[in-house]
């Protein structure tokens, strides 16, 4: 229930669209130093912009960050600890607050986060009835969003505030670090949005979000290391294909599995930060444990891009077994029957048995359609041919400040139950099919709950792999039971070939050259007889 409530706020109070992402939550819950919910309470593009609209959707809601997107691509604002509340003197007050800061997440679209601490912590707000929201004090504030009066939407549906450069005096009460307000606004005060959101403690589930399996590692691993594929298939190894954006985690999520097996953090496969793909070749791997080949092969391809990647005939391929082993990509000429190493005639162990569609945790709310299309066109491959389809969940951790801390407290967050309902309805899988788990990435040292997590995953993924399996078995029976042949008693008959037709005509015409002799030499007996008697009977008169 309380999982389902968490669902419910997020949707009635985030009405439209909203700024904030998954990765400015985060960076926001660093800044404020522990875990934290955000509640929408104002949208300009709403609510209205004017000093009555903030006091009366804002005041008396405990801390609350106020964030402007303006039309420049810079996304700044300030954050307060404590009430924003009216000033019953009529005269504006400032008040105490130690824990404030400014930020700036965004400049000209790029993001560099940057954090402002407070510096004179008894000026760090300034309320009045009359007033938005003021960082530092009213006469000279260190930043400003929202003006001290009514503004209505431009043609364009901006929110032209009129402040200046002028009215800001950013660095006098917060540390600037040297940085000028240029380099945060641009100069620009015109805005396509401001949001407010109030901060709260996260909600704490009493029970997990998921059924919660308390088989232990060594248990899990015993489990796939005992794995084999469906009998009466053909299929020796199961072929899993990891698909996913540059930097989503898929070799990361191979290393991490072959760690399991290796007894230590092991990075066989190429990781890291790059703009485009560190995967360039196809690699089906294969994992060990000790000296035996594992019966399943984590197929590792070329990462998603906007404008690069792989081929959909590449694809096609792939899911049909037709590409081999380190065959490498070439997003401008995809492969043919002509290429190298080009499996012309694959059997059932060379093709695709589960797809896993490997999404980093913190990008689902910012993925961008070109990516998204991708993701449709592989699934839509898949589904014309039967194969099911997961999602792995990467960089978990990364949602919440308190799982980060300890990953026990997976199942528990509610965050993270939001972000596996978010990306399930995003792919369009169901949420039991989503599969979280954090990969080897800063340690040096495998961690007992990594790989509990880890191999959660993987035995899911290879119980689909054998769903395809047992369907292809049944395609199979069925087939047999159409063609298998009726009970006749009577003889088959036998075809004859050309050449046993051949002779067959030659001693026809042989017999009927001799029947043919035989008749006129019978005649001519016969005409010989009848002369004889016709002489006699002559003689006779």
């Amino acid at each position: 229930m309380l999982r389902r409530n968490f669902v419910l706020l997020q949707d009635s109070n985030m009405t439209g669209k909203t700024e904030l992402n998954n990765i400015d939550r985060g960076q926001f819950c660093k800044w404020i130093g522990r875990s934290v919910d955000f509640k929408l309470v104002y949208k300009a593009s709403r609510d209205g912009m004017s000093p009555a609209i903030f006091h009366q959707k804002c005041d008396n809601k405990g801390p609350t960050v106020v964030i402007g997107y303006n039309t420049d691509g810079c996304v700044f604002g300030g954050y307060t600890s404590v009430d924003w509340k009216p000033c019953t003197c009529g005269t504006a007050q400032t008040r105490w607050d130690e824990k404030a800061f400014l930020f700036s997440l965004k400049y000209m679209y790029e993001y560099h986060p940057k954090i402002f601490p407070v510096n004179n912590p008894e000026l760090a707000i300034t309320m009045c009835s009359t007033y938005s929201p003021v960082f530092g004090v009213a006469a000279n504030p260190d930043m400003v969003i929202l003006p001290h009066k009514i503004v209505n939407k431009d043609t364009n549906g901006n929110f032209v505030t009129g402040l200046t450069r002028e009215n800001i005096q950013f660095g006098k009460v917060y540390d600037s670090e040297g940085v000028p307000i240029q380099q945060v606004t641009k100069d620009n005060y015109i805005f396509k949005e401001v949001e407010i959101y109030q901060v709260m403690d996260p909600v704490r589930l009493d029970k997990p979000w998921r059924n919660e399996k308390k088989d232990n590692k060594a248990t899990l691993k015993k489990m796939v290391e005992d794995y084999c594929p469906v009998k009466d298939t053909g299929v020796k190894q199961s072929r899993i294909l990891l698909v996913g954006s540059v930097g989503a985690g898929k070799s990361s999520y191979f290393n991490t599995i072959n760690s399991i097996f290796k007894g230590h953090v092991a990075c066989q496969a190429n990781t890291g930060s790059s703009e485009h793909s560190l995967t360039t070749k196809y690699r089906c791997h294969q994992l060990r444990n000790n000296s035996t080949y594992l019966n399943f092969r984590l197929c590792d391809t070329r990462g998603m891009e906007d404008t690069q990647g792989i081929d959909p005939c590449d694809w096609t391929a792939i899911l049909d077994g037709h590409v081999p082993d380190r065959y490498t990509f070439e997003p401008c000429s995809p492969i043919t029957p002509d290429s190298p190493g080009y499996i012309k005639t694959p059997t059932v162990n060379d093709k695709i048995h589960c797809v896993a569609f490997v999404i980093d945790s913190s990008s689902v709310d910012v993925m961008n359609e070109s990516i998204l299309s991708k993701f449709n066109l592989v699934q839509k491959l898949a589904n014309e041919r039967g194969i099911p389809q997961v999602i792995v969940l990467t960089k978990v951790d990364q949602i919440e400040l308190d799982v980060e801390e300890d990953l026990t407290r997976l199942l528990y967050s509610s965050r993270v139950a939001y972000v596996v309902d978010q990306v399930a309805q995003l792919i369009g899988l169901p949420r039991g099919h989503v599969l979280p788990v954090k990969n080897y990435e800063k340690e040096t040292e495998l961690n007992e709950t990594v790989d509990r997590f880890a191999l959660l995953s993987l035995q899911q993924i290879l119980r689909f792999a054998d769903d395809y399996m047992y369907e292809l078995l049944d395609v199979l029976n069925t087939r047999d039971t159409y063609n298998r042949p009726t009970l006749d008693t009577r003889q088959p008959s036998r075809k004859l070939s050309s050449h046993s037709l051949l002779w067959l005509w030659v001693i026809v015409i042989i017999l009927l050259v001799f029947i043919t002799y035989y008749l006129l030499s019978y005649a001519y007996n016969l005409t010989d007889i009848f002369n004889s008697l016709f002489n006699i009977d002559n003689q006779r008169l």
